[in-house]
Parts: structure tokens; sequence; C-alpha cells
């Protein structure tokens, strides 16, 4: 299985809460770093194929300033055990970008909304007392993307396969 994630680089101090919450919350804080997904986990025929497409589609895209203005919880449709995310939502203009990246990735999905998981739950009480607990943003999260990264998935396992730079 191959994804392909988009890492924000955020301020020290948007980065610290954004890591602490993640600390506290994720399961897999420890295995993939914050992140906004554009290729979800699928098996690829031929991986040296897709890797070539992501380099490409890196190539001809600039970086991109995002923004994240809310607080969410959506169900995770991937991980069956984690149903639940508390994520943060990319603003209506940093949201068209990540969308059009999604899309030339080969991403279908109408309801696709581009956000950062911040912690992932078994059970929808976890994730609603999250989201009360922590209330709203008092202001957007403004952060910068520079690359795609490739991982691969197996038997559980997340591992990097490439960084390629947005360079266009």
């Amino acid at each position: 299985m191959l994804a392909v994630i988009a890492i924000p680089e955020f301020d020290v101090g948007a980065a610290a809460w954004i890591d602490a919450l993640r600390r506290a919350h994720d399961p897999q804080y420890d295995r993939v770093p914050a992140h906004v997904t554009l290729a979800f986990p699928q098996a690829v025929a031929d991986p040296d194929w897709f890797s070539g497409h992501v380099a490409s589609i890196a190539a001809t895209a600039a970086p991109l300033a995002v923004s994240f203005d809310r607080l969410e919880r959506m169900e995770d449709a991937y991980h069956p055990k984690y149903r639940y995310l508390n994520v943060l939502l990319a603003d209506e203009a940093s949201a068209m970008p990540l969308v059009s990246l999604y899309r030339m990735l080969g991403g279908n999905d109408a309801s696709y909304r581009p956000h950062l998981t911040l912690a992932r739950f078994g059970a929808i009480f976890s994730a609603k007392a999250l989201k009360r607990q922590l209330g709203g943003l008092d202001a957007p999260i403004h952060g910068r993307i520079a690359s795609l990264t490739l991982l691969a998935i197996e038997s559980g396992a997340i591992r990097k396969c490439a960084a390629y730079p947005l360079s266009g």
C-alpha cells in the first residue's frame, strides 16, 4: 500500500501546540508526523510508475501557504480501529490547491476535505469530549507545504519512501 502526504511547516508556537496535542491523543504520533493526506493508502500495481507520477506532480506544483481555521470531528474510513478523528480543517483558500493535488494524485471522493489530523479515537464520545475541551481556535494556524512525501504501509508499518520538493 502506498500513500502520499504533505507535512506542513508551522511557526514554533503552533508546532508546539500541535505536537503536544498529538503526543497526548494520537496513537500514530511516533509513526507519522502531523500531515495532510493527499492520496490515501492504496494498492498500486506499479509502484515505480506511481513514484514517478508523484515526482512529476511535485515538480510542477509550487510550495503552498496553508491555513487551518477550525477544529472538526470526522470519521476515518481508512483506520477501522480509530474510527473518529479530531482535525484542523483547511480554510477555503488553502483547501482549493490541496483538493487539486488530491485529484491529480488520483483521488475522486467528492466529500474529500483537506485536514490535519490531531487525534484518533475508537469511540465517538472520546472524540467529542476532546473537541469540547479544545473549544475553537483563537486564530487560524498558518503553515507552508514545500514537499510531497510518499509512504509505504506494509503489515502496519509505515515507511517513508521519498520526499519530492514542490518546485513548480
